[in-house]
């Protein structure tokens, strides 16, 4: 008897998981970014018009909304793509749309002796010794996504004859007399110099433009980048009508 029964409670039990994770499934399902709420029916004075303007929302600040409009249809009225409506007494095809950008986790590596430029700026001055320090910094690249945080050690080189011959500075510097900031990464991945045009004091919140080198084998980067434009629309029927 056993044997008989055992098959059937196999089958209940599948059919009870399967419900449970169906059931996980829908109430984990991912939330759209944007939601566009439906814009409710709307009264008028005799003769006069009402303002329509979209219903749009960001879920989070890794949402970006760059435009919203609307499109309202109904005889003989065509309005497409208004920031904004004003409409008479009525009942209309009303669509709304919203174009958005997402954040996006994307990664790069770049190889050994790599060269990239960035846009830098010091977020703490970790150690000061006038002409050489260490300093937390931010930087954004074209070469790697996002923005992305770097502990360097760098010190003050005026480009004279002892530093032209040095190498540590080209012939167009010696001539000008120029001086930049020099350094490395502390955990050695890369060297990086201040352009000689920003002069580094260095303070938190000074920023500066720079030129790095990968030193180690590889350095792979990740960041967050906003995504393409996507688009979500949502049609609905407005009735517009005249207050008694």
């Amino acid at each position: 008897m056993m044997m008989r029964r055992f098959p059937a409670t196999l089958a209940v039990i599948a059919l009870v998981t399967a419900m449970m994770v169906g059931g996980g499934q829908a109430a984990n399902a991912a939330k759209p970014p944007v939601v566009i709420e439906t814009v409710a029916s709307k009264t008028v004075a005799k003769g006069k018009t009402v303002a329509i303007k979209p219903l749009v929302k960001a879920r989070g600040s890794d949402v970006k909304i760059i435009s919203k409009t609307l499109t309202a249809t109904a005889k003989g009225v065509n309005l497409k793509n208004k920031t904004s409506l004003r409409l008479k007494a009525g009942t209309y095809k009303l669509t709304q749309t919203v174009r958005y950008q997402v954040k996006e986790r994307r990664s790069t590596t770049l190889a050994q002796y790599e060269v990239f430029f960035a846009d830098c700026k010091v977020v703490k001055v970790i150690t000061d010794d006038v002409v050489e320090a260490r300093m937390a910094i931010a930087c954004t690249s074209d070469e790697f996504p996002g923005s992305q945080a770097f502990t360097v050690d760098m010190e003050w080189v005026y480009c004279d004859a002892d530093s032209y011959l040095d190498h540590l500075c080209s012939w167009d510097e010696f001539v000008d007399g120029a001086s930049f900031w020099s350094g490395q990464s502390t955990n050695g991945a890369f060297t990086i110099e201040s352009f000689a045009e920003d002069w580094l004091t260095p303070k938190a919140g000074e920023k500066f433009g720079a030129i790095g080198q990968v030193t180690a084998k590889s350095m792979k980067l990740t960041g967050s980048v906003w995504s393409k434009s996507k688009t979500l629309s949502k049609a609905q029927t407005l009735k517009v009508t005249t207050r008694k």
